[in-house]
C-alpha cells in the first residue's frame, strides 16, 4: 500500500491455531507483538504499527488468518487494490498458501483528513509436508527465512551486498 500512498496507521491481528503454537512461541508473545509492529513501520513503510495475536484453540485447529488494516493518506482505491493483488502475487511466489480471502475493502474515512481506511482478509494455508497445513504460521515463518537467505546470497553473489554497520549507518 506505501507505493500507492503514505501510510499513516497500519494494524495486523493475526489468529492462528493453538495447536501450531508451541513453548517458545508462548513465551515470546510479548516481542511477536512488538517485533511485528516495528516490521509494520520499518518494511512496511507505515508511521505508527501495531499487531495482536490471538492463539485459537478451535477443533478442528484453524488455518492461519490475518486481518489487516491501514490507514493512507486519500488515493485512488483501484491503485491500492491493484497494490494489494501484486503483493501477494510476489508473497505467493515463496509461501503458496498464502491468499486474500476478500477483495481489500477500501472505505473512505470522515474524519476531514481525506484517508482511505483498507482492511485485507488474508489466510495462510501451510504445505502439509512435514508440519499441518493448519500451522501456516510456521511455514510462513519459514519460507521467509529461506526468501531472506535467497535474496542474501544473490546479493553476495553480485556484490551488491551493503554491511550497513561496517558502513557506520547502524
Amino acid at each position: 500500500m506505501r507505493e500507492v500512498a503514505p501510510v499513516e496507521y497500519a494494524e495486523i491481528v493475526a489468529t492462528i491455531a493453538s495447536k501450531s503454537a508451541g513453548p517458545g512461541t508462548r513465551q515470546n508473545i510479548d516481542e511477536f507483538t512488538y517485533t511485528t509492529a516495528r516490521g509494520l513501520e520499518k518494511i512496511g513503510g507505515a508511521l505508527r504499527g501495531k499487531a495482536i495475536i490471538v492463539l485459537n484453540p478451535a477443533e478442528p485447529a484453524v488455518l492461519m488468518r490475518n486481518t489487516i488494516y491501514g490507514l493512507l493518506d486519500n488515493c485512488d482505491a483501484e491503485k491500492i487494490r491493484n497494490s494489494v493483488e501484486a503483493m501477494v502475487l510476489r508473497v505467493r511466489e515463496y509461501v503458496p498458501g498464502f491468499r486474500l480471502v476478500a477483495k481489500p475493502l477500501v472505505e473512505d474515512v470522515p474524519n476531514g483528513k481525506q484517508q482511505k481506511k483498507v482492511t485485507l482478509f488474508v489466510e495462510v494455508e501451510g504445505a502439509g509436508d512435514y508440519l499441518p497445513k493448519y500451522a501456516g504460521n510456521l511455514d510462513i515463518m519459514t519460507a521467509s527465512a529461506v526468501k531472506v537467505g535467497e535474496e542474501i546470497g544473490r546479493h553476495l553473489r553480485e556484490g551488491t551486498w551493503k554491511n550497513e554497520k561496517a558502513e557506520g549507518r547502524s
